[in-house]
C-alpha cells in the first residue's frame, strides 16, 4: 500500500473483532453536520476494524489543502479519526509538521525550542510524580527508549537530569534529529548536551532486535499520528522488561474543554498529522486490550497555561508568536486550574502509564 505522498508504507489491519459498543457522548458542541453520514471514502476503524457508515465529527481538516480529508466517529467503539488516514513519512522527513506551525501560526522556531525544553524537563520530573523509580534490573543501569523524539530535548533532559539512565532516542527523521544535535551543540543550555539518536522506525526489526531491553519506552505525542495505534501499542510493549517495564504514552486529549469555549479552536485541533482523537475512554480501552495483564491508568495533563486558555476564549484565535506556557512566575494562578481540568480529565493532553510485571503496583 502507498501513501499519498508515494512511499511505501505498511499498515497493519486493527483486529477484525470490535471492541465492546459504547453510547456517543457529546465530547463537545459540534456542528450539525455531525449527524451527516460520510458517504464518500470506504472507511474502516482503527481501532475496532469496523466498516460501518461512521458520523462526521467535522468536514475540514486543518492543513488538507487538498480537501479530501474528514474527521468521523465510529459508531462501533466512539473513536475519532481521520477518514482516509492520512499518514505521511515525508512530512516528517522533511519536518513539515513544525514547519506549517512557524508559517501559519508565526510561532518561531527558538520559540519552539523553548517549549520543548520546558516540556522535556516536566516529563523527566513526571516519573517521580507517578511514583516511577527507573530502576535497572540486577544492578545494571535502567534503560529508556523515547519514541519520535524529534529534536532530543526530552532526551537531553533525561541525560542531564538523570545521568543514571541510559536513554536511546529513536527518531524516523535524519534532519530532526541533525537539527537537535546542532542546536544542543550551539545554543542550548550548557547544561544539556546532544542525547544517542538511532535514526529509524518502531517496526518488527527494531522490536526483534531489542525485545524486552527497556525498561522505560515513551511516546510523547506519537501514537496520534499513525495508522495502526493498537501495533504500535504493542510493538512499544514488547520493547519493555516483563518484570517491571513501564510505557508512558501522552497524547491530545479529545475531551478538551476548551474545545467546548473556542469554535476556532475546536476546528484547529483536527488537523492532517494527527490520524487519531483519544477520548479518555477510548484510551483506556485501548490499553487494556492491548496489555491485558498488565496496570494501566490515564490521567489528565495541562500542557498550555491559563492565559493560552483565555485568548482562545476571548480572541477565538491562537496567541501566534508566543503562546503560554505556564511559566513559573505566575504558578500561583496556574495551579488550582490546572488541577482541576487535570482531575476532571477536560486538559489539553492526556498520560497512558502502562506497568509490567512487578511495576504493576507502582504510583497505584
Amino acid at each position: 500500500m502507498s501513501s499519498s505522498c508515494g512511499r511505501p508504507r505498511k499498515w497493519s489491519d486493527p483486529e477484525s473483532s470490535r471492541l465492546m459498543p459504547v453510547s456517543i457522548t457529546n465530547i463537545f458542541e459540534r456542528p450539525k453536520t455531525m449527524n451527516a453520514a460520510v458517504p464518500h471514502d470506504p472507511f474502516r476503524c482503527l481501532l475496532c476494524g469496523t466498516a460501518e457508515t461512521p458520523h462526521l465529527v467535522q468536514a475540514e481538516v486543518t492543513g488538507d489543502s487538498a480537501g479530501g480529508l474528514r474527521a468521523v466517529q465510529c459508531l462501533a467503539c466512539s473513536h475519532v479519526q481521520l477518514s482516509p488516514p492520512a499518514y505521511c513519512l515525508d512530512l516528517y522527513d522533511e519536518d513539515g509538521q513544525v514547519a506549517f506551525v512557524v508559517g501559519h501560526y508565526g510561532t518561531p522556531i527558538e520559540k519552539l525550542f523553548e517549549h520543548s525544553a520546558i516540556e522535556a524537563r516536566r516529563r523527566v520530573a513526571r516519573f517521580a510524580e507517578h511514583g516511577e523509580a527507573l530502576q535497572g534490573r540486577g544492578g545494571e543501569r535502567a534503560r529508556l527508549l523515547d519514541v519520535g523524539g524529534g529534536y532530543g530535548f526530552f532526551g537531553a533532559a533525561m541525560a542531564a537530569v538523570r545521568p543514571d539512565v541510559d536513554t536511546l532516542v529513536l527518531e524516523p527523521s535524519a534532519k530532526r534529529a541533525e537539527m537537535g544535535r546542532s542546536h544542543f551543540e550551539q545554543r542550548s543550555d550548557p547544561a544539556f548536551s546532544p542525547p544517542t539518536f538511532e535514526v529509524g522506525l518502531l517496526d518488527d526489526a527494531f522490536v526483534e532486535q531489542h525485545r524486552a531491553s527497556f525498561d522505560a519506552v515513551t511516546l510523547w505525542h506519537v501514537l496520534e499520528h499513525v495508522e495502526d495505534p493498537a501495533g504500535l501499542l504493542e510493538r512499544a510493549g514488547a520493547l519493555l522488561n516483563p518484570n517491571g517495564g513501564t510505557l508512558w504514552i501522552e497524547v491530545p486529549n479529545l475531551d478538551d474543554e476548551l474545545s467546548t469555549l473556542s469554535p476556532a479552536y475546536r476546528r484547529r485541533n483536527f488537523m492532517r498529522e494527527h490520524v487519531s482523537y483519544f477520548s479518555p475512554a477510548v484510551l483506556e480501552r485501548l490499553a487494556r486490550r492491548a496489555f491485558t495483564a498488565a496496570s494501566t491508568e490515564v490521567v489528565g495533563y495541562q500542557r498550555y497555561g491559563i492565559f493560552n486558555y483565555m485568548h482562545w476564549i476571548h480572541a477565538n484565535a491562537p496567541q501566534g508568536a508566543s503562546p503560554d506556557m505556564f511559566e513559573r512566575d505566575r504558578w500561583w494562578l496556574e495551579a488550582n486550574w490546572r488541577t482541576v481540568r487535570e482531575a476532571a480529565r477536560t486538559s489539553d493532553a492526556l498520560l497512558l502509564i502502562v506497568r509490567l510485571g512487578g511495576a504493576a503496583g507502582a504510583g497505584e
